[in-house]
């Protein structure tokens, strides 16, 4: 009689006294026969000649079928880390092992001591044992230094770094992953390998959760019966970007490290993330497989689209006829002398500050491109121009290319206190989206409401266009030294996915609210539907320590590579903090993120830069910009 892959008389202690129908029973119940089955079959498959890996057979037999997306992040040589979640338990490692062995064959996958009964795995595994005590340790040490050894001779470990199957979690009212162990942070440290985050789908079964929170050291029992469930239905499974170790050295410990990519692995199961190919089956994979020549691994499927059909944009009215050139360029070039703010050292850019009054062809050029330019990252009015009420009231400071006698670029401006006085409350922008209350009531006397920023297409790639904007801006400072604050909306457009979005605005409540204006502040259409899980939003604080590394991440998750917003960017780098976040629905769903900037919270090499290196608040001069004070 064949031996059995696990036989239930020698897992218990009273087995060898027990009938055969009972046994049978039992292995039935708790998924042993299935699994033993299709072990039997494999085996005799390999004794036919079948040349197909274990992994590769054991999903046919035990009918684990996945779809995927994201196979050609793997990178095919090298040493290399796979890291994942542990939604289901045995059925995790099958699958893992089956898709890794498609780009490389020189995989090991770190597995505890219930897939050691597994023969077939055997070949592939190095043991861990999640559960033992003070002898499980040593063992475990020798495990490690196996690992280290594989990964410096250029090979690739798969690795569920949470050890066992994920638990329900009564804070979170979810099943999540248990903690992360953190020596395979530290390993990753030592070798310098690149590290791939992957995702699986899924949960474990309500008795498998249930037995987890009364017994679980004896929950393993249940892992066999667990893949018998997961072979009815279909898991979706997303592999991220590589990690490049020089991004790794930049987490301080062993605990950021582990979070990071915890982090990292966890935002491939939200709605919107863009992994880059689309998805695709195991059986299209296998089909790769045949078709691929003999010796390589399976090709990867192609992200190439540039021969694929756009989808359809919006309907949206063309864009209002602009002035002539000449016609800027005459008005710009009457505007009074102390309308210039700003001048580049080379003379190719001025920064002027004008009322709408005095720039009637130039505002509308401002409206036309503010929309040309919006529209081209998903937001906009939806109109042949972007000009509301607000623009009569409020200053524009406009960059003119004085060399190719063009616009480039254009902030508008708000004196709040002027505002106020002609206007009221409902004379602000913002007013018309957030709610304000006696907190921040009392410092908008002394603050400048900053908005519509924009640098046109043509001078998005010059590195220094918003750059000589905050030169003007800062200049525009020096004439009225008594505005303190700068406050304002910054936009993460739907050009952003959905899982980026949730990131920066989970990153910036955490890490970058002032949480004593933003009790003062209410958004009148707050972003219900954004955000992350409570236990990923846990992870921030350690998982990414500064805005270069939200920034990396953003990279990573979105087509092309684009980071966060530049000028979240420079208002977080002016020490800018988050006061309250809306979505506005007339500028084309767009996250919109409230900040103050209190300027003498500004590091002052900054403030050296906008306002001039001989700047100080006492030699600030009296120019005007208009008759007001």
């Amino acid at each position: 009689m064949r031996q059995k892959m696990v036989d239930l008389r020698d897992q218990i202690s009273v087995g060898k006294h027990l009938p055969e129908w009972m046994i049978n029973l039992g292995e039935r119940f708790l998924g042993l026969h299935a699994l033993n089955v299709a072990h039997a079959k494999i085996e005799d498959d390999w004794n036919a000649g079948c040349r197909k890996n274990f992994f590769e057979l054991a999903c046919h037999y035990l009918n684990l079928q996945y779809d995927l997306t994201g196979l050609e992040n793997i990178p095919v040589e090298g040493p290399c880390v796979i890291v994942s979640n542990h939604p289901h338990g045995m059925s995790d490692g099958l699958m893992f092992g089956d898709i890794a062995l498609k780009v490389r064959p020189d995989i090991r996958i770190v597995v505890n001591e219930f897939l050691d009964c597994v023969r077939g795995m055997r070949p592939y595994e190095i043991k861990v044992d999640v559960y033992g005590g003070e002898q499980a340790t040593r063992a475990n040490l020798t495990s490690m230094r196996e690992i280290l050894r594989w990964l410096k001779e250029g090979h690739c470990i798969l690795v569920f770094p949470s050890g066992s199957a994920a638990t329900y979690s009564r804070l979170d009212r979810r099943v999540i992953d248990d903690p992360w162990q953190t020596n395979i942070a530290s390993i990753i440290r030592k070798t310098g390998a690149t590290v791939v985050p992957m995702h699986i789908s899924g949960h474990t079964g309500t008795l498998f959760q249930l037995v987890s929170m009364v017994a679980k050291r004896h929950r393993s029992s249940l892992l066999a019966r667990e893949v018998k469930r997961d072979g009815r239905m279909r898991h979706t499974i997303h592999i991220g970007k590589a990690i490049s170790p020089g991004i790794l050295k930049l987490l301080p410990s062993d605990e950021a490290l582990s979070d990071h990519l915890r982090l990292r692995v966890m935002l491939q199961r939200y709605h919107g993330t863009r992994h880059g190919s689309s998805a695709t089956t195991r059986e299209e994979l296998q089909q790769l497989k045949r078709n691929a020549p003999e010796g390589t691994g399976t090709p990867a499927p192609s992200t190439d689209t540039s021969t694929a059909s756009p989808a359809a944009a919006p309907s949206q009215p063309p864009l209002g006829e602009r002035p002539s050139a000449e016609a800027l360029n005459a008005e710009m070039a009457g505007l009074p002398k102390d309308c210039l703010l700003y001048c580049s050292e080379n003379g190719r850019f001025g920064v002027y500050g004008a009322e709408a009054g005095q720039i009637p062809l130039m505002l509308r050029e401002i409206g036309i491109q503010r929309e040309r330019t919006f529209r081209a990252v998903g937001e906009g009015t939806g109109t042949e121009c972007d000009i509301d009420a607000y623009d009569r009231h409020y200053l524009h400071l406009i960059m003119w290319d004085n060399e190719a006698k063009c616009f480039a670029g254009a902030y508008r401006v708000g004196r709040v206190d002027r505002i106020l006085e002609e206007h009221g409350e409902k004379g602000i922008y913002n007013a018309a989206f957030f709610s304000f209350g006696p907190a921040i009531r009392r410092i908008l006397p002394l603050s400048l409401e900053m908005g519509r920023a924009f640098i046109t297409p043509e001078y998005q790639k010059l590195p220094a266009s918003l750059d000589t904007l905050w030169m003007g801006i800062g200049r525009f400072l020096n004439r009225y030294p008594q505005y303190r604050y700068l406050f304002g909306t910054v936009s993460i457009s739907q050009d952003y996915s959905e899982t980026s979005r949730s990131l920066i605005l989970s990153y910036l409540k955490d890490c970058c609210m002032n949480r004593e204006l933003a009790r003062d502040i209410r958004a009148f259409t707050p972003p219900h539907e954004l955000g992350l899980n409570s236990e990923d939003e846990r992870l921030l604080p350690t998982a990414i320590p500064d805005i270069q590394m939200l920034n990396s991440i953003v990279a990573d998750l979105e087509p092309g590579g684009k980071g966060i917003p530049v000028l979240l960017r420079q208002y977080l780098r002016l020490g800018g903090q988050m006061v309250s976040f809306g979505i506005d629905r007339s500028f084309g769903n767009t996250l919109d993120c409230l900040v103050v900037i209190d300027l003498t919270q500004t590091p002052e090499r900054i403030v050296k830069r906008y306002r001039g290196k001989d700047y100080s608040p006492l030699s600030a001069p009296d120019g005007k910009l208009d008759k007001t004070p």
